[in-house]
């Protein structure tokens, strides 16, 4: 289940899950060995974005398990080993996630199967590839991971339905199956309101990876979500709120010390895809500029993350993301990438070729946790596409920015309860700079026209797109019988300021959501119980009229004894 998500919803599955599911990392047993309270399931268990992710996360910060970066996920084995090490009574430490394990070479993941309702329109997000429509949504996942060496493969997948019940849309001046696109720019990004007319269900590999960690480096092909920076709902770059993108990667096995610090980098490539209802038609591979450029793109990326020896819980990082049109090939052109300059006046000349298409995302972040405090602060500084040259990053370097903040408290009660807070901001929203020079809109694109989305879900946070903020705010208690949270959630999209010297009105808020919601994660001996719900007023573009959506889910995750 994901954390925070205010909008959970599974539509009913009528598709049967072939018994290849699930799974994450492993790596050799034969590597340090896991502490008598080791993770369940192994490095199957340590989702990007999930449960145990944000558990391990609190219990860093009280000094639990060991100091280690968190701009990087998903955690290589070496990494899910040494969080394995807990230190100390804590509120899981009895339960079915806790457990030694380190003699297996084969675990049984939960199998998760939810079902979720919408009660006016679509609502749900950091909830990896299913998208909640109105109406019931369900889903079902589980899998294994298994580990020969230093050789580790999970198989993770997840397959769900929504019912996708009709819903009034926001006009968009389209017709036919573009009147399901996104109603604010309905031709520069795949982002539908409704995915058509009927039901819509998907099969997805989810959290899956084939990979190999040897001698500090690491390698593989996965599908799972990557977490990139320190975001827990708003991710700038990537998160958990589409599906992951198909990738291959090679990194280091986990942070290595070069004297001064530990180092820690990745780099990918990937295929990307789109929804039935993106503006981009034609062929998977680029032909023009103007009508063609391929309904298929190219993924890379680079992120680096860098801990500095003499301030412990420090963590600084950085990351490139780049979307580029897919010529049906990959050349030295798309591998180097991820290394190009930063800014347009070093990059290849001509927009009426593959490489002058490219659309980037980039970003500067930092944690830093205060050891044994129970507190840590981050935040994360984005840019939207390259600035110009030199003189253009001096002078603005605030140019289609985008910008994350927030912190965690850790209050302990006792060895066996501590409760949570915990606040997150991000803002994209437009400057006064945009009174002098255009502004690009955040996760649009003019010429790769998906923008920055994976099967018509945004990658980034999911605040909309073009000038968006958003605001969390959750308390959470953990005990030996689980989690349970409250939260508030606010989400303005489309928050042009009214800059405007002639008579055009201002589009300020077109879209505004204002959520308060519940959720509850309770153990069992064979299967846990996981519900919430969540009530939001909304205000979906300026024609339509406010609304109040009722969201609940219920899911039973089933796991060994």
């Amino acid at each position: 289940m994901p954390i925070y998500s205010t909008r959970l919803t599974r539509n009913t599955i009528r598709a049967a899950l072939s018994c290849a599911i699930a799974s994450l990392l492993a790596l050799s047993n034969s590597a340090s060995g896991q502490s008598e309270t080791s993770i369940a399931g192994a490095r199957g268990g340590v989702v990007a974005g999930g449960e145990l992710d944000n558990y391990l996360r609190y219990l860093q910060t009280i000094g639990r398990v060991p100091l280690g970066a968190w701009g990087l996920r998903p955690f290589s084995a070496a990494e899910v080993d040494s969080l394995s090490n807990v230190s100390g009574a804590h509120p899981w430490g009895s339960s079915w996630l806790f457990k030694s394990d380190s003699a297996h070479h084969f675990s049984v993941l939960p199998v998760t199967a939810t079902a979720g309702f919408n009660s006016a329109f679509p609502w749900g997000s950091n909830d990896g590839a299913v998208w909640a429509g109105r109406g019931l949504t369900t889903s079902l996942q589980g899998g294994v991971a298994a580990a020969w060496g230093p050789v580790s493969l999970v198989l993770n997948p997840i397959v769900f339905r929504a019912e996708n019940t009709a819903f009034k849309l926001q006009p968009n001046g389209e017709t036919g199956t573009g009147q399901f696109a996104n109603g604010d720019a309905p031709n520069n990004v795949d982002l539908p309101q409704r995915f058509g007319n009927g039901a819509y269900s998907r099969f997805d590999w989810g959290q899956s990876t084939l990979r190999i960690d040897w001698l500090g480096v690491a390698a593989g092909i996965s599908s799972a979500n990557q977490y990139w920076g320190p975001a827990t709902v708003f991710p700038v770059i990537l998160g958990n709120n589409a599906a992951g993108i198909p990738h291959v990667f090679l990194g280091t096995e986990r942070p290595t010390n070069i004297g001064i610090g530990r180092i820690q980098a990745r780099v990918v490539y990937g295929i990307e895809s789109q929804s039935d209802f993106s503006p981009v038609v034609g062929p998977d591979t680029f032909v023009d500029v103007n009508n063609y450029p391929g309904t298929r793109r190219f993924m890379s990326g680079l992120i680096a993350t860098f801990a500095p020896a003499p301030i412990p819980g420090l963590e600084l990082g950085a990351a490139r993301f780049f979307h580029q049109a897919w010529r049906g090939h990959i050349g030295s052109q798309e591998l180097r990438s991820p290394f190009e300059g930063l800014l347009k006046n070093s990059l290849p000349t001509g927009i009426a070729v593959p490489g002058g298409v490219d659309n980037q995302l980039a970003s500067l972040f930092g944690r830093w946790v205060l050891p044994h405090s129970g507190f840590e602060v981050y935040a994360e500084y984005g840019h939207e596409d390259h600035n110009a040259d030199l003189r253009d990053l001096e002078s603005e370097p605030d140019h289609t920015r985008i910008a994350m903040a927030g912190f965690r408290k850790v209050f302990v009660r006792s060895d066996s309860t501590f409760s949570a807070l915990h606040v997150e901001y991000i803002d994209g929203s437009d400057l006064t700079l945009a009174r002098h020079r255009g502004e690009d809109a955040l996760y649009v694109h003019t010429v790769l026209r998906q923008g920055h989305t994976q099967n018509g879900q945004l990658l980034g946070a999911d605040i909309g797109v073009g000038s968006p903020a958003g605001a969390n705010l959750a308390w959470e208690t953990y005990s030996p019988s689980g989690r349970t949270s409250w939260y508030l959630q606010r989400i303005v999209q489309n928050n042009q300021s009214s800059l405007l010297s002639s008579n055009v009105p201002s589009l300020r808020a077109q879209h505004l959501f204002a959520t308060i919601g519940y959720e509850r994660h309770r153990f069992g001996r064979i299967a846990d119980l996981v519900y919430g719900a969540a009530l939001t007023d909304g205000k979906r573009g300026p024609t339509l009229s406010r609304e109040t959506n009722l969201s609940a889910t219920i899911g039973l995750m089933a796991h060994m004894p």
